[in-house]
């Protein structure tokens, strides 16, 4: 039971559901790098970068492409 907005252009709701959950996905992947990010760029310094971190996220989004 999938309601239509709009005659013209067949969009329904799964498909604007589906639209959000790709661009959070596409997001998402790139948010957790922010915070360390701006903490480097404010510092000058480089220690606040982790690659345990890098690691970590780089194998979370590869798990939830092949998910």
């Amino acid at each position: 039971m999938d309601w239509i907005i709009s005659d013209e252009l067949g969009l329904t709701v799964g498909h604007l559901i589906g639209w959000g959950a790709a661009g959070a996905m596409i997001i998402g992947g790139v948010a957790p790098y922010i915070p360390q990010y701006r903490q480097i760029k404010r510092t000058q310094d480089a220690d606040g970068f982790s690659l345990y971190v890098c690691l970590t996220l780089l194998i979370a989004n590869t798990l939830r492409i092949l998910f």
